[in-house]
C-alpha cells in the first residue's frame, strides 16, 4: 500500500480531483524543471521517504509532498495521506491530512 508509485498516483488524483490547480495545468515530471528552490524541497522529501508531484501553468508553479499514513489509512480502510502544498517560492502554503473516500472524492480529517 506504501509503494512509491502508488502513493504518487494516489497524490495525483487528490491534485487532480481536488481543483488545486487550473486545468490547463501540466505535470513537471524532471526534478532539473524546477526552480531550484524547489528542487530542494523535492529532494528533502526524497530523503524523508515522500512522493512528490509539481504542476505548472505558465509562470505559476504548485508542488505537492505527500507520504501514506498506514495506521490512520488501516484504521479508515482508505487511503490517507499527509500532504504539503509549496508555491513557487519554496514556501509551505498548506499542510493536511486527507482521505479517499468510497464516493471518489477527497476529505479532510479533522
Amino acid at each position: 500500500m506504501r509503494e512509491p508509485a502508488r502513493v504518487e498516483r494516489l497524490l495525483d488524483a487528490y491534485v487532480s480531483r481536488s481543483s488545486l490547480v487550473p486545468d490547463d495545468s501540466y505535470r513537471v515530471r524532471a526534478v532539473s524543471e524546477l526552480p531550484l528552490t524547489l528542487r530542494l524541497v523535492v529532494a528533502r522529501a526524497a530523503a524523508e521517504g515522500r512522493v512528490w508531484s509539481c504542476w505548472a501553468r505558465e509562470s505559476q508553479v504548485w508542488l505537492f509532498t505527500c507520504e501514506m499514513s498506514l495506521p490512520l489509512s488501516c484504521e479508515r480502510g482508505e487511503p490517507v495521506l499527509l500532504v504539503n502544498a509549496y508555491g513557487e517560492d519554496a514556501e509551505l502554503t498548506d499542510s493536511g491530512v486527507w482521505r479517499y473516500d468510497l464516493t471518489g472524492t477527497w476529505k479532510r480529517c479533522a
